[in-house]
């Protein structure tokens, strides 16, 4: 790209009442998903407890079957998955990132595709349970 074509881009300005609300229905979505896979108790944690939410877990399991500590992330840039798992003070479960990859177009953002960020222990139980 030449450098005089920069000025004709589209500068974004990021609305963080946007971003919140994207957000938001990320994690409703995400956890309509993990209902219908079987986990019928997963809920919000915004809609369950402030504590947890601010606990960096977004989605909880009432009914307790569902045994990991989740944080979705919709963002552009990789989450640092070391950082927001030390700042998560429950230690008892273990700590998962599903990140939606998005890239702004002309009037919103669209997905490059979403994966799992997991301990390699945590991979290693899952894909054992998984070949059994």
């Amino acid at each position: 790209m030449k450098q005089n074509d920069v000025s004709e881009k589209v500068k974004r300005k990021r609305n963080p009442k946007n971003a919140r609300s994207r957000g938001n229905a990320y994690e409703r979505r995400i956890a309509q998903e993990l209902r219908e896979l079987g986990f019928p108790g997963v809920v919000t944690s915004r809609s369950e407890s402030k504590r947890i939410d601010n606990a960096k877990v977004d989605l909880i399991d009432t009914e307790n079957k569902l045994k990991c500590l989740l944080q979705l992330k919709l963002t552009q840039a990789t989450p640092n998955y070391f950082k927001i798992r030390e700042e998560c003070p429950i230690k008892d479960a273990p700590f998962c990132i599903i990140w939606n990859k998005t890239k702004p177009t002309e009037s919103t953002f669209r997905s490059e595709g979403e994966v799992a960020i997991l301990d390699k222990d945590f991979f290693y139980k899952l894909i054992q349970k998984y070949y059994e």
